[in-house]
């Protein structure tokens, strides 16, 4: 069997532990506003560390969420080192959520199961990439620990501002030094993998002169 049967024997022996380690994380909000995810945060290191994974958190200072506009934010950071050489590859998944909005049919905060299908907040995106990245990483350390040759690093980065624009979160690890990964992989909307970013500009403008109404001529408004 070669490595990648391995592994997708792995990960399929371990399905059913990485729908209930999303469960967990979908069920502590993630409302960003507010943006308090500490406690998120907390809840998946917890989970992590079950698994046997080092965990490193590193808290945003309040002062700079304060003028920031969130409340709470602590990066987390799980560094795998495999074989000498190699590269070093970080996965990113960020934890925060836009608010639920009304018209839900099932909790939000539940993670309830119907017809194979999780239903909550965040499932698809990005706490479900939290548990794809931390049962990726557990593949390949099993594949490791059968002799399988590996080599490098893979860095799980979960942070908690993505809705913000991440300057708390991906951001605040680069700034700080607390990470420089060769390559990064970030969730996305696709199974193909494309080379992009997503950015968040937020202005606050102060026009000056008469007031004016806008009309559309072709419908009236």
């Amino acid at each position: 069997m070669n490595p990648y049967e391995t592994l997708g024997r792995w990960i399929d022996a371990h399905h059913r532990e990485q729908v209930e380690f999303l469960r967990e994380v979908v069920r502590v909000p993630t409302d960003t506003p507010p943006g308090d995810n500490a406690p998120a945060a907390e809840k998946a290191a917890a989970l992590l560390t079950s698994l046997g994974f080092a965990v490193e958190r590193h808290p945003v200072p309040s002062d700079f969420l304060r003028d920031y506009g969130m409340q709470s934010v602590t990066n987390l950071i799980v560094r795998e080192r495999f074989g000498d050489g190699g590269r070093t590859v970080a996965l990113n998944a960020h934890g925060d959520v836009v608010p639920p909005g009304e018209g839900w049919t099932k909790p939000p905060y539940e993670g309830v199961i119907e017809n194979g299908r999780m239903y909550a907040r965040g499932v698809a995106v990005s706490k479900s990439d939290i548990a794809t990245y931390t049962y990726a990483l557990a593949a390949l350390r099993a594949l490791a620990l059968q002799g399988v040759p590996t080599k490098g690093s893979v860095e799980l980065h979960f942070t908690y501002d993505e809705e913000f624009g991440g300057l708390a979160g991906p951001a605040f690890l680069l700034e700080h030094k607390l990470t420089h990964p060769d390559f990064a992989l970030a969730a996305s909307f696709s199974y193909a993998v494309v080379t992009a970013h997503n950015g968040c500009l937020q202005l606050e403008v102060t026009v000056h002169g008469k007031a004016g109404h806008g009309r559309d001529a072709r419908n009236g408004t």
